[in-house]
């Protein structure tokens, strides 16, 4: 896997092969907030629906989709890498031809868990296909990339490209079975999705606490906010909604906020009738009002 530090913008690979077919994998959910933008984009659409009405009856407005890329200048692919920290999907460089590639992402879509529950795999996001390239390559297993020989894929956490290269050919193509998720990249999807959290906290303390940790350079900040819903997690605070209100109390009185409230911090670990959930709501809302110069629930 080849890595390129500093902007995201900046660093694009230039070791992509263009020769045979490329595609960008979209979000269903990220086309849904662009359809108006993706509209002008790029006309006519050409986009593949990973999702089809015979396979998935009444999935396909959700469906992922893959946008067939023929040069840089593309319009969708140009505003794709304008806005490539929002990681709305990835690039994917074929070696085969565009229907085996399709029947490939398509046969992806659902797979085998361990304990064999068939369940959808999160194919659009990043994060997600990062994690289980990274696994493939180690394992030197070629059959998650298909007759994709490339994948280029944003870390907007990290602020780098991954550039996944496929571990030998392409192997032959047999989906009459779901693919089989291993111990291994079962719990790597379980890491993807706690990082996930941290990357829409990261971007909850941006929106809503701007002048907190500006200091920090975007790995440091990364590392920080980390760091804290850890903290938040293993303080017994698991949910996403309780580890969003444990970093607005430092949010909103700083750093060392139970430190320098050590009532707050007593609240929190104090045996109460009240829920967890309850009790970070409640220490919150002190900490807003301790910050604002409110008055304070009882």
């Amino acid at each position: 896997m080849i890595e390129r530090q500093g902007s995201l913008a900046e660093g694009f690979p230039c070791e992509l092969d263009w020769q045979g077919c490329s595609g960008l994998l979209l979000d269903a959910v990220r086309l849904i907030k662009l359809s108006h933008s993706l509209d002008q984009w790029n006309q006519p659409w050409l986009f593949e629906p990973l999702y089809t009405a015979q396979r998935m009856p009444g999935l396909e407005d959700l469906s992922p989709r893959v946008q067939k890329i023929q040069s840089l200048q593309q319009p969708v692919l140009q505003q794709f890498l304008a806005n490539v920290e929002e990681e709305w999907g990835y690039l994917l460089f074929c070696d085969g031809s565009w229907p085996s590639m399709i029947a490939h992402l398509r046969w992806l879509t659902v797979v085998r868990m361990p304990h064999e529950q068939n369940v959808f795999l999160r194919l659009a996001d990043p994060s997600v296909m990062h994690a289980l390239f990274t696994l493939a390559v180690e394992a030197g297993d070629p059959t998650l990339f298909g007759p994709c020989h490339q994948i280029l894929i944003a870390d907007a956490a990290q602020g780098v490209w991954h550039l996944h290269q496929r571990p030998g050919p392409a192997p032959t193509a047999q989906y009459d079975a779901h693919y089989l998720l291993s111990t291994q990249e079962a719990s790597a999807l379980d890491v993807v999705s706690f990082r996930n959290v941290v990357l829409r906290l990261n971007q909850h303390l941006h929106h809503y606490f701007p002048a907190y940790q500006t200091h920090l350079s975007k790995a440091q900040r990364w590392a920080h906010v980390h760091a804290l819903a850890t903290t938040a997690y293993d303080s017994g605070f698991s949910s996403e909604l309780e580890i969003t209100l444990y970093a607005n109390i430092h949010g909103y009185l700083g750093e060392n906020a139970l430190q320098h409230h050590p009532d707050l911090q007593q609240h929190l670990t104090t045996v109460s009738p009240l829920t967890s959930a309850q009790r970070i709501e409640k220490v919150a809302e002190i900490a807003r009002c301790r910050a604002l110069h409110l008055r304070e629930p009882a």
